[in-house]
């Protein structure tokens, strides 16, 4: 038997709180959760290449396209319009998806307001920084990301 620390009562050993003050007796193990954050922060990246490409994997349903389009430019647009610099014909696919911007650092992917989402490595993203082999999927497309 054991005292409680509070009120002095006496108390059973396996009793987690005194049956006279309701205090809390031992502190047991308690169930932890954890949630990734994704912050805004820049991380020292040393500047890896200036071009990089977007490699065309097999399509979540159909056939695989294995295209592969190059990121030339500052400023690449993704999406389902006959204007979007990586257009993609599929419905769900909004006709200004996303955008893929390079920076002096990192290439960097930033949803558009599409209803059904950009995903980066199968999490829904509104925007991050993209590293070499992530994989990026728009509606039924699927794509890697490599550094040239």
């Amino acid at each position: 038997m054991k005292s409680c620390p509070e009120c002095g009562a006496t108390v059973g050993s396996k009793m987690n709180f005194c049956s006279e003050c309701g205090s809390r007796l031992a502190i047991s193990q308690s169930t932890v959760a954890f949630s990734p954050g994704f912050y805004e922060e820049e991380e020292e990246v040393e500047y890896i290449s200036d071009t990089a490409a977007l490699i065309e994997l097999d399509q979540v349903e159909g056939t695989a396209g294995r295209r592969m389009h190059d990121i030339g430019t500052d400023l690449m647009t993704v999406g389902r319009s006959q204007k979007s610099d990586i257009f993609l014909d599929d419905v769900t696919v909004s006709r200004e998806h996303a955008e893929i911007l390079r920076g002096q650092k990192s290439f960097r992917i930033r949803d558009s307001g599409s209803l059904n989402g950009t995903y980066v490595n199968r999490v829904r993203v509104d925007s991050v920084d993209l590293r070499n082999g992530d994989e990026i999927q728009v509606g039924k497309y699927r794509f890697k990301f490599v550094l040239t």
